[in-house]
């Protein structure tokens, strides 16, 4: 059945096709005996030139669970730590012992100030982790008693990861960003991604970014993306998104794309991304990349966080943080375990498509979009077109093979609404190849279960 319906000139984008699912394989791995490392947060990952990966977490349990997940009373808690992954086997790092253990990336004073890490990189064969330094403070609300003291560069060696020092971000921090939530080497240069609360009156981070020269991150002779290009002095910085950002993100490459990552602010559940053509922008396509069901009742979630050297499939992995009740904690460590998930490449921009199927942006002489999608037993085709011409369409599996044809028609100009009969096809995922003119368009439809 195809009928052909005139209608106004409102087009419906296409909806996330295939689903955002936790990863098994790494929501186990950190659920196992793995040298004393129990529960943590942030969770970043520095993937090393060696194919080791280093994991850092900021506030960390230290110890042993028992059987219903209760943290076993001796069990320490320390403001840092890491993991070291090589393959399928992973080992906790930290200082001290594992009856005493103390921070994995220490300060001077640990009874006053400690470290929580970001992300890092490898240069002239140091280890080089952003960590931000935080102070108590008992004036802050009760979970959040805490104050930013400043903004460091701890160095290790490699391959070996033992402490050498830990050097003050000078210049940089004259303009009150935070760097280091992600570094990203791209061409000649390493992208240093950071957030700033561009309104002092309003706790609402925004991400900025500089770069530097490849292997010259510690010279600290950084510019500063200033919003139409970059500047040596750092307080022309200017933010690369007018979305928030949470106070941990990422911005990673895929098929020569840029995707940002972000968590909604305050401990929202919702996890968005962006894809740019440019390691600042402009940022586009807006998706909801998922949302924490954990959230509520005490419960909150953040940073989400991406991971891109562990791709498989065409799906990224990425993590994000839980939390709660403190104390709550100690009787069922999940609730301050991270949780991983895949999304689909796919989801995240019609670029990534295989072959290029999918269509970029709906413009130009001819625009397609199918509608709802996913679709039950009629899939609505609409179509704008400044000429007239002839539309041919037909479904195809994921494979190219024909599943079904339809009547060609003629559609003079103007926007028009194409119904397309899927009953009777099995679920899935399938592929809507159009021709305008003998000009092929194609797009993704996936069918669900019929009533």
């Amino acid at each position: 059945m195809l009928k052909l319906l005139f209608i106004g000139s409102i087009l419906f984008f296409l909806q996330p096709i295939r689903a955002t699912e936790p990863d098994t394989i790494f929501n186990n791995q950190f659920r196992t005996e793995i040298g004393g490392w129990i529960a943590a947060d942030a969770t970043y990952s520095i993937a090393l030139p060696d194919g080791r990966t280093l994991w850092l977490f900021g506030d960390t349990f230290i110890g042993e669970v028992d059987e219903n997940n209760a943290i076993i009373p001796g069990s320490g808690f320390i403001r840092n730590s890491a993991v070291i992954q090589d393959g399928d086997l992973l080992e906790t790092l930290f200082g001290g012992s594992r009856s005493k253990p103390t921070d994995f990336i220490p300060t001077l004073n640990p009874d006053s100030t400690w470290y929580w890490p970001e992300h890092g990189l490898l240069e002239n064969d140091t280890l080089r982790i952003f960590v931000v330094k935080f102070r108590h403070d008992p004036e802050g609300p009760p979970g959040f008693q805490f104050a930013h003291a400043g903004n460091d560069i701890a160095n290790f060696t490699f391959p070996g990861l033992q402490f050498i020092n830990s050097v003050p971000l000078h210049q940089p921090s004259e303009n009150g960003v935070i760097y280091g939530d992600r570094l990203l080497e791209e061409g000649a240069f390493v992208y240093i991604y950071g957030r700033r609360n561009d309104d002092p009156d309003v706790n609402i981070p925004y991400p900025h970014a500089a770069r530097a020269p490849l292997g010259s991150v510690m010279d600290q002779q950084w510019e500063y993306f200033n919003g139409s290009g970059w500047a040596a002095d750092p307080m022309e910085t200017s933010r690369i998104n007018s979305f928030q950002v949470s106070q941990q993100y990422s911005v990673t490459t895929y098929r020569g794309k840029f995707i940002l990552l972000t968590q909604d602010i305050w401990l929202s559940p919702k996890i968005w991304s962006f894809v740019s053509d440019s390691p600042v922008g402009p940022w586009e396509n807006k998706k909801l990349v998922y949302s924490t069901p954990e959230t509520g009742g005490g419960t909150f979630t953040y940073n989400a966080y991406a991971h891109p050297q562990f791709d498989r499939d065409g799906e990224l992995l990425f993590s994000y943080n839980v939390n709660g009740d403190f104390w709550s904690i100690f009787s069922n460590v999940e609730l301050y375990r991270p949780r991983f998930m895949r999304v689909p490449y796919m989801n995240l921009d019609y670029a990534f498509w295989p072959n290029g199927t999918g269509p970029d942006k709906l413009a130009g002489p001819q625009s397609f979009c199918i509608f709802p999608n996913p679709v039950r037993d009629l899939a609505v085709l609409s179509l704008s077109t400044e000429v007239p011409g002839e539309l041919s369409s037909e479904l195809l599996d994921m494979s190219g093979r024909p599943v079904k044809i339809y009547p060609s028609v003629m559609l003079g100009t103007g926007t028009h609404r194409l119904e397309l009969d899927v009953q009777r096809i099995p679920p899935g995922m399938y592929l809507c190849r159009v021709k305008f003119n003998q000009v092929p368009y194609t797009l993704p439809v996936l069918i669900s279960f019929n009533y």
